[in-house]
């Protein structure tokens, strides 16, 4: 049985000598996928803008209209063809990196055949999570734990199709979604140190976080492996880096 220690403590005994190498791999996914946020919510809510935007033609509001539409899709094709497989790229790193250093490159690796399949279940599966949200709030929470290993199933085997991934994550995470929450937890101090930084802590913590998740995805699936929800042809492991590279 594991225990928030007991992962917390592997992480870092996986994370020593290859921090920085951790830290600038997390730090480039960050920024490719918008990791910065800008609270802008005082602006939509300043009087200036409403009489701003009273005081403009209706071809104008048309045409900002217009733009928005065009700034949100051009958002959610990024998200969806960059964020998420990098998420996953990032998920392979870090359990690469529990065996040995592993070359930032790693993150990249899902940007090849099978690239499409892993954008398509890392699409449908958060978007599943978003309805279950928007309707009915509860079942979105209970899906957000229950396929939480998805990226690391896709992560070791990048070919499972998006019914597949769902059902062993959710196999893999029965009897575990409380304990997982109680990790998520443990590292409320460590955010709110990050909150006291505005922000620029928590590129320190990525890396202890991330290192920590991938842990805990090893507990599962030894786990799923010892009761056979899976079998080592459908999860083979990682591969071994023998040099660092980069």
């Amino acid at each position: 049985m594991w225990t928030c220690s007991m992962l917390k403590n592997n992480a870092r005994e996986a994370l020593r000598g290859r921090y920085w190498r951790s830290f600038w791999g997390c730090f480039i996914v960050s920024l490719l996928g918008g990791g910065s946020y800008v609270n802008w919510s005082w602006m939509v809510s300043s009087d200036w803008i409403e009489e701003y935007l009273n005081t403009l033609p209706l071809y104008a509001l048309l045409t900002l209209l217009v733009w928005l539409l065009i700034a949100i899709v051009i958002a959610a094709l990024w998200d969806i063809f960059l964020v998420s497989p990098l998420m996953v790229g990032r998920c392979r790193y870090f359990m690469e990196s529990r065996q040995s250093p592993t070359p930032i490159s790693t993150l990249f690796s899902v940007f090849q055949t099978p690239y499409l399949n892993v954008v398509k279940v890392s699409f449908l599966t958060p978007l599943k999570i978003s309805v279950g949200l928007l309707l009915f709030v509860v079942p979105g929470i209970y899906w957000t734990y229950s396929y939480a290993m998805v990226p690391y199933l896709l992560a070791e085997n990048p070919y499972l199709t998006t019914t597949r991934a769902m059902e062993l994550s959710k196999e893999m995470m029965y009897g575990e979604k409380f304990h997982y929450f109680v990790l998520h937890l443990s590292f409320l101090g460590w955010i709110l140190l990050s909150v006291l930084t505005f922000g620029i802590g928590s590129f320190f913590l990525v890396p202890y976080t991330s290192a920590t998740y991938a842990e805990f995805y090893a507990a599962m699936r030894a786990k799923a492996l010892a009761r056979g929800l899976t079998t080592t042809e459908e999860l083979g492991g990682f591969v071994r880096h023998e040099a660092p590279g980069f």
